[in-house]
This record gives structure tokens, sequence and C-alpha cells, in this order.
């Protein structure tokens, strides 16, 4: 039990460690006017096992995962940016309560500028997730995007720097309604980033979920993923990431493990 207070805890000591260094002039959090990046992303994930009620490991049929998504920001002014996020996933479980072996949909929203503090930005971002596929349902021990939903999002970044070294932090504060009489949810994701050289940009992200209302047919479940990745700059224009991530802990959660990669353009 300790474990896991002190691996739920984690988004936040990172935000308390990044507030040691001295801040220095981030990038602007919005696409400027008439600029922005489209990132293309893959990642497959299996696993044997999942976090039972308790937060315990318990084994589960096979389960295995292929995502293929693509990100789309383009500022349309100073103080908005256009948001769209078109994916599709395929899963296989050994299991006849299984999901639907494939399901696609699209994010779509707009991140609003709500004040610019030098190196920290604070914005407001709303997004609808738009399930493709009709009667799509979310599986039961994983985070399956098959269902229409709400996302407010409230955003801050800030920049920093250690010695001739730059880096950001990323925090944002998320609550998810959700159709099919799931509970809705609450979202806190942090990302800590530093350039060791200035074409490598090291990144540290951790992802938690907290289910809320609960019902009759429905249990809450909860996680936190960690995510380490690099990026590398190709150019002004074009660079390359890599990455894997793991569930560190949950309850009623899928224990997923796996390996992404990415190619992202500015433009």
């Amino acid at each position: 039990m300790r474990i896991r207070r002190i691996l739920f805890a984690l988004p936040f000591a990172v935000a308390c460690l990044a507030a040691w260094f001295a801040p220095a002039k981030a990038g602007a959090f919005l696409a400027p006017p008439g600029h922005g990046e489209i990132i293309m992303a893959s990642s497959f994930s299996d696993s044997t096992r999942a976090f039972d009620a308790r937060g315990r490991l318990v084994p589960i049929p096979a389960y295995k995962k292929f995502e293929l998504g693509t990100y789309i920001e383009y500022g349309l002014s100073d103080r908005v940016t256009l948001i769209a996020q078109p994916s599709v996933d395929l899963v296989h479980q050994a299991s006849a309560q299984a999901a639907p072996p494939s399901a696609a949909g699209t994010n779509l929203g707009t991140r609003l500028g709500l004040a610019n503090f030098g190196a920290t930005v604070v914005s407001l971002q709303g997004l609808v997730h738009l399930p493709f596929a009709a009667g799509s349902r979310q599986a039961g021990f994983f985070d399956q995007d098959r269902v229409p939903a709400a996302d407010l999002r409230l955003l801050l970044e800030h920049g920093f720097v250690i010695g001739t070294k730059t880096g950001f932090l990323d925090v944002e504060e998320s609550h998810r309604w959700q159709g099919n009489s799931l509970p809705e949810e609450w979202h806190t994701d942090v990302t800590l980033g530093l350039r060791p050289i200035p074409p490598l940009l090291v990144m540290l992200a951790s992802f938690m979920t907290v289910a809320g209302h609960l019902n009759a047919t429905r249990s809450s479940w909860s996680w936190l993923k960690l995510q380490p990745s690099i990026v590398y700059d190709l150019s002004r224009h074009w660079s390359v990431e890599a990455g894997f991530f793991a569930t560190v802990a949950g309850q009623n959660a899928g224990r997923e493990l796996g390996s992404l990669a990415a190619l992202w353009y500015r433009f």
C-alpha cells in the first residue's frame, strides 16, 4: 500500500522538483497563428496481468493492442489553437467478453490561452471524443476510447534552465465525461522535459486516471502510467521520437507494457 501511494504521488513530486530550477523563457504554449505541428505515432502493448480492486496483480487472458494515431494542432490566432487527433487501434484478447477487435475515433477541440507570465503559460482546453464505429464499448481492464466523451482540461507549462540546458514542466488536470453509463474520470498528466544537447529532448511523462461516480453495474478504476521517451530533431521541421510506457499501479485496470514511435512535423 505504501509503494502505491508513493507511485501515485510521483507526478506531484516531479512538479516540486522542477520548482527548484531557475526559470527561463519557454516557447509559446499555443501554436503561433498560421503554424502548428503534426505528430504521427504508433504504439504496441501487451499484458497477461491486471490490477484487481485491491491493487494486486492478477492473471488475465493475454491481451495485445496496436494503436496508430495522428495529433494535429493549428494556430488560429495568438490565443486560439485548433486540435484534431484521429486514431485507430487493433485489440486481441483471448476472452469471450473482450471488447471488439478494432476501434477508431477522433478528438476535436480548442485550446485557449488564459495567461502568460513570462516563463509560465496557462491555458484551457476542451475536447470531444467521437468514436467512428457504432456500438463501441470500453474494455473492462484497459482504457479503450470506444465511447463518446468530453474532456475539459486546465494546462500549465513552465520553462526553466539548468546551467546552459533548457527544459520545461507541463502539468495538466482534466475532467472527462463519458457515455454508455461509464463513470466520470479525473486525469492528472505531468511531463518533464530537458535538452542535454540542442537537438535532443529527453522526457518523462506520467498519466494518472481516477474514475469518479459509481453505479450498480460499473466498478471504479484508477491507474498510473509512466512514459520515458526521447525526441531527436532531424531538422528545423522534422523530429523522431522513441519511448516505452508501463502501468505501474492501479485498481480494476490493466497492467500495460509497451513501446512507441513517432514522427513529428512542424510547420
